[in-house]
C-alpha cells in the first residue's frame, strides 16, 4: 500500500524528464513533449495505482 505514492509519483518524473529530453534533442522552442509525457506518465501512474488497488 506505501509503494502507491511511489509509482505514481516515479511516472509522472520519468515522463516529465523524458518530455524535456526529447524537447532538447529536437530543440523545439516549447514544452510540446514534456506536457505530453508528464500527462502520460500521470495516466500511467494512476493506471498502476489501480490495478493495484483492485
Amino acid at each position: 500500500m506505501w509503494d502507491i505514492p511511489f509509482k505514481l509519483l516515479g511516472s509522472v518524473v520519468l515522463g516529465f524528464f523524458a518530455g524535456m529530453f526529447i524537447d532538447n534533442y529536437f530543440s523545439m522552442q516549447g514544452p510540446v513533449f514534456t506536457v505530453i509525457f508528464s500527462i502520460l506518465g500521470l495516466i500511467a501512474g494512476i493506471w498502476s495505482c489501480i490495478k493495484k488497488t483492485l
